[in-house]
């Protein structure tokens, strides 16, 4: 299994390797890049497609600390730079998203396109906040399993919820959310909900820009990317019909063609590797 010593971390990586356009994919929290399964299997053929799994998640270290937004872009980038890429397109989910708008506006030299799912720009509403800190607390104390229930509706649209021949999938990933180490996820919880606005940042994001979320995101829902497209001038916007905080699990090719049509308008294919 891959792995790099990054930024004083052992941090788990998917690489399907190739010389090929290079896409960084990014999970949210208390997942991992397998989340982007059904995207690597898409793309893999004629992209190179990395996805690392955020400190104290997945299969990367648990560390005492690094988990806030400034130290989990210096991942991604120190990531990158250790594998020999220095240009890249960037995929991210949620808090994945937002760092790629830091990194976008931040290191534009390096960002080839960004395509932000459910992500958002401003902070977190203060009764929002409350609301997830609560969860958080119960996680401490009486484990995952404790939130199962009330985090389905954050983490998924009521259409995926209630599809009885996708319940066998909807259970696995609330079992691989519950698998996390709670500690660690609260640690990697706490800097994420109190990330600072970064809406001043969205009119230095010169790359070309995909916008999307599912239409019952109970995270960072419609409203929030439209906030983002309405800050970045070169940027697109599609909600995902059904889809709620995860397309890439509950939508997944509908949120694949969307994703393979804008990379093949922004990939710059090598000669002999035209788009499909």
């Amino acid at each position: 299994m891959p792995y790099a010593m990054v930024n004083g971390a052992k941090l788990y990586y998917e690489d399907t390797g190739g010389d090929k356009p290079v896409v960084l994919f990014t999970h949210g929290i208390f997942f991992s890049n397998a989340m982007f399964e059904p995207q690597f299997e898409a793309l893999s053929a004629r992209y190179r497609c990395i996805g690392l799994d955020w400190r104290g998640q997945g299969q990367s270290e648990v560390t005492l600390g690094g988990y806030d937004v400034d130290n989990l872009a210096r991942d991604c980038m120190t990531l990158m730079t250790y594998l020999g890429v220095e240009q890249f397109h960037w995929v991210g989910l949620s808090i994945g998203g937002v760092v790629g708008i830091r990194m976008a506006a931040e290191q534009p030299s390096r960002i080839r396109s960004l395509f932000a799912i459910g992500a958002a720009a401003d902070c977190e509403p203060y009764e929002k906040l409350v609301k997830y800190e609560t969860l958080f607390d119960k996680i401490l104390v009486e484990g995952f399993e404790s939130i199962r229930a009330p985090m389905a509706p954050i983490i998924f649209g009521p259409d995926f919820l209630t599809d009885a021949s996708r319940v066998a999938l909807k259970e696995q990933w609330l079992d691989i959310m519950c698998a996390n180490d709670r500690v660690a996820c609260c640690r990697a919880a706490a800097p994420i909900l109190r990330r600072r606005d970064i809406r001043y940042l969205l009119p230095h994001v010169k790359c070309p820009v995909f916008v999307t979320t599912g239409e019952h995101d109970g995270a960072n829902g419609p409203a929030r990317a439209q906030m983002i497209h309405s800050g970045i001038a070169n940027s697109k916007l599609e909600i995902i019909p059904r889809a709620g905080h995860t397309p890439t699990i509950e939508e997944p090719a509908v949120l694949n063609a969307m994703l393979m049509k804008f990379l093949e308008q922004h990939a710059g294919f090598p000669e002999g590797m035209p788009p499909a």
